[in-house]
Parts: C-alpha cells; structure tokens; sequence
C-alpha cells in the first residue's frame, strides 16, 4: 500500500519509525515553478509566426553589440566621477608606489651597466670637486685659520702682517713678497698662519685634517703653542701661546730650539717684540746685511707710531699668567686651569716629585731597555702614577692628569703615547679645550724630529 505525502514536508520534526513508514517527506517544490507551470497550463499555444516575431526581437542591436564588444575602461569612463572616493585613492597609491618601484629598478639597472670600478671613479671625482669648492670658499677669508688650524690669530697678528707688506718697495711684486724678503735677508720664515696670509695655501694640494695641524709643529711643541717664526734650517721657533684655544688676546710669545730640548722662554707680548727679539738674539748680521737690519729695527717703532698701536708688552702679561699657573712642568711654561683657591678645587700635586718621574722616565732611555719586558717595566712604575692622575680627573682636579701628560709628551719618549693620550683627552675635554686633543693626536701619529716641517714639502 502506497504511502501518504506527510503534510508538513520535509520540515517535520517526528522522526520516530512507525511516522516514517506511513508517511513520505518529499521536497517542497519551490513556489516559482508551480506558478510557472501553472501558467503554462492556462497560457494559449502561440503560432509559429508570434514566436518568430518574439525570437526577431529578442535579438540584440547592432548598437547594442558594439556597447557590448566595449572594454570595461569605456564603462568605468561612463560611471559619475568619483575621485575622491577611498578606491580612487588607493588605487593611485598603489600607482604610485608601482613607478617609484620601476624608477628604483631602472635606476639599478643603469648602475649594473656601469662596472664597479668606474662607479667608485665617479664617486670619488665628485667628493673631489666637492672638497675642493668647500676649500676655495675657506680661502677668501680669515676663517680658513680657524678652520684648518682651529684656533684665532690675535690682533697685533694681522697688524704685524700689514707692516711685512709694507716693507715691499714695489706694490707690484707678488702677495708672498714680504715673507720672501724676510727669509732672504734676515733667513726668518714666516709659517703657518702667515703663509695663509700670503697666498700661499690658494690653489695648493689638498691634505688630512691632521697635515694642517702638524703643519710647521716641531717634536716638542705642545698644543698650547703655535709657530710663527722659524729660522730657516733649525730648530728655533717662536710662536703664541694659547693656555685656552678660543683666546685670542693679549697672548703670550714663546721662543724654543728643539735640537736642544723642550724648554720654552716666554719673549714677547706681540708679533712685532717677538721680531726684534728675533734680530736681536737669533740673527747673526753679516757686514752687507748690517744696513737693513739696522733700517728695519728703526721701522718696526715708526709703524706703531704711525697707526697709533699700542700693544702689550711681556711682564705685564707673564705677571697676569703667572697668577694663574697651578703647577711648573718639564717645558718650564707651566699649565693654567681655573683653580678655586679657597676649596682647593682644578688642582692636586701628582704622587710623585718632577725629579722623581724624570728618573722613571730616564730608564727609558738605557740601551737595556730595547728589551720588550724593560720597557713594559717601566710603564708599569708609571701606571700607577697616571692612575692616581685619572682619579683626580673624576673629582675635577682636571690640571694633575694635565700636568702628567704634558710631561710624558715633553719627555719626548713615543712609547708613552698611549698613556699620554690617556691622560690628555680626558684632561682637555673636562677642560673644555677639545681642539686641543685634536691637535696632540694628529701631533702624535706622525711626531718627526726635521726642522722642515712644511705640510707642502710632505704632499709634493
């Protein structure tokens, strides 16, 4: 016997055997069809020609075709403008990250194409012709001293440059002329800063940093000194004395002889004492040279009397400096750091006397201490000396770790270097004097005995 259709479908929840086997749950049939169907019952048959008709205008246009046949650019382009929507916007990041995606890979592409070998050649030659500009803008003006030699010339400076140029009896002859004169009839040599002044660093080979600073800078000169004066072929020199590099006045001038050792004398209060002093003292006249050094020592009082110059003169400023030297060294100038008197504060005597540390530092100078084992023998009795020096350091007695250094570099010995260096740059720096440190490294790197120390005779 047949089953009955149950009445609720396939939706009924009984699920129990006996339910199932009188009643089938077929599917539901969807509610269009029947209509569907029902229509077609009720729809009339139609005659072939209505349903030619029908099928004719079913048929797409030829119009229609075309808009159909159209990429979908053309239907985008139909669509109200809508740029400012957030798909807009994305859509032109995502252009844009893709050109600066192909602008890198063709920029990569064009470097591979050039080997490496030529790329670095380029490179170079621009960081040249860079350098270079940088360089010749320095040159026109007085700040190419402080840069390349990191300090400031004093005023009587520029004024005894100006009496050099006077001496020049053709205003024709060329900018270096008054240096030439000097070295040729009185064999002064006017460096460093004053063969800037003539023109001399325009045009010339580039160098290091370091070849400006160890430009006409003697085995024994400490970065408080700076060369002015040289007498040609040896070892005397004068030149300023700067106890802080910003100072740029009413500074001291020290004369020196480094084939005789590292003392200094303090002989001058200005360039143009420091020139007589020079005549007086240094230049051995001949019977054709007594008329113009006579000539000249009557000049240098006429010119400042002329302009109206006043400078200072030697024990005015030595007392002045005196005052404030915490403590002789083995250069005999001494070292000046700001000392409170009251606390006792900048400064505190080493552990050990002048005489005692000379007689450490001459057992480097024994023939036994070629040895390896003898000389670090020695660095270890003066360990403990710079130790106590570095601790002072900490408790702002900056002047004690100075003093050391400055006498294991006038010592002369490059083995100390290292310990020296150790002690300068923290000294220099809590001093606030870093152009200091600067100038005692590159002095060190590359400390020579000549008395030829023109940095244009190392870059020939």
């Amino acid at each position: 016997m047949p089953k009955e259709d149950c009445k609720y479908w396939e939706k009924c929840y009984q699920r129990n055997p006996a339910h199932l086997s009188k009643y089938n749950h077929p599917e539901k049939p969807d509610e269009k069809k029947e209509q569907g169907a029902e229509e077609r019952k009720l729809a009339p048959k139609r005659s072939a020609s209505s349903q030619a008709e029908e099928k004719e205008k079913d048929k797409p246009t030829k119009t229609e075709e075309k808009e159909k046949d159209k990429p979908a650019q053309s239907e985008e382009k139909d669509k109200p403008n809508t740029s400012n929507s957030s798909g807009d916007m994305e859509d032109k990041e995502e252009a844009k990250g893709s050109y600066e995606s192909e602008t890198a890979e063709l920029h990569k592409e064009a470097m591979n194409n050039i080997s490496g070998k030529n790329y670095m050649e380029i490179l170079e030659k621009r960081i040249r012709l860079s350098v270079q500009k940088e360089y010749d803008n320095l040159c026109e003006s007085n700040e190419f001293i402080r840069h390349k030699f990191l300090v400031e010339m004093p005023p009587d400076f520029y004024e005894f440059w100006k009496f050099v140029e006077s001496l020049k009896t053709d205003s024709s002859r060329p900018k270096d002329a008054g240096l030439v004169h000097l070295d040729k009839v009185f064999q002064l040599q006017l460096v460093g800063p004053f063969e800037f002044l003539a023109g001399k660093f325009h045009g010339a080979k580039l160098g290091e940093p370091g070849d400006y600073l160890r430009h006409w800078r003697f085995y024994y000169d400490p970065p408080e000194f700076q060369t002015i004066f040289v007498r040609r072929g040896t070892g005397i020199h004068y030149g300023y004395w700067r106890d802080v590099p910003q100072d740029k006045k009413n500074l001291l001038i020290a004369r020196t002889d480094s084939s005789k050792g590292c003392e200094f004398q303090f002989v001058a209060g200005n360039a143009f004492d420091a020139f007589l002093y020079f005549l007086e003292h240094d230049f051995v006249a001949t019977p054709f040279s007594a008329g113009q050094l006579n000539g000249t020592k009557k000049a240098v009082p006429k010119y400042l009397s002329d302009n109206s110059l006043e400078l200072a003169q030697l024990d005015r400023l030595q007392q002045e400096r005196n005052k404030r030297v915490v403590a002789k060294t083995f250069h005999r100038a001494g070292i000046v750091v700001p000392f409170d008197r009251k606390t006792q504060l900048g400064y505190r005597p080493l552990p050990v006397s002048d005489a005692e540390l000379k007689k450490m530092l001459a057992m480097l100078e024994r023939k036994e201490v070629d040895n390896g084992a003898a000389k670090q023998a020695v660095l270890e009795k003066l360990q403990p000396v710079a130790n106590a020096a570095n601790i002072a350091v900490d408790e702002s007695d900056f002047g004690s770790a100075l003093e050391l250094g400055i006498d294991m570099f006038s010592s002369g010995h490059k083995e100390l270097h290292m310990l020296t260096s150790s002690l300068l740059v923290p000294a220099y720096s809590m001093l606030s004097r870093p152009q200091f440190i600067a100038i005692a490294k590159a002095h060190m790197e590359q400390r020579r005995r000549e008395v030829n120390l023109s940095m244009f005779e190392v870059l020939k």
